[in-house]
């Protein structure tokens, strides 16, 4: 299964994120490690964002990359789980089962 998201939604979350912290794009991009024009590229020019680049710069600008693609947070928690179900399949799949039966 691939997760996928809506780009032009993450592109809005994106500059929204930006002007909040009040930080430009150029300023940004820099931070995350990336060519001055990456995010203008992204969020203007509609380029399609890797998701590592993406991960980086939001790593280097406290922005949530869950946030960004998907438009809601992760807990530590649920992180810490999703990260326990990653290395152990079966439990994964009995806690799938679990909850599909709700």
């Amino acid at each position: 299964m691939t997760a996928t998201y809506d780009t032009i939604a993450m592109r809005e979350r994106l500059q929204a994120l930006l002007e909040e912290h009040g930080v430009s794009m150029r300023v940004a991009s820099i931070k995350g490690e990336s060519t001055p024009g990456y995010l203008h590229s992204v969020i203007k020019g509609g380029a399609e964002p890797t998701v590592q680049k993406l991960a980086q710069i939001c790593s280097a600008n406290g922005f949530s990359l869950a946030y960004v693609l998907f438009g809601f947070e992760v807990s530590p928690e649920t992180e810490r789980l999703m990260a326990l179900m990653e290395k152990e399949p079966q439990a994964r799949d009995g806690i799938l089962s679990l909850l599909d039966k709700k």
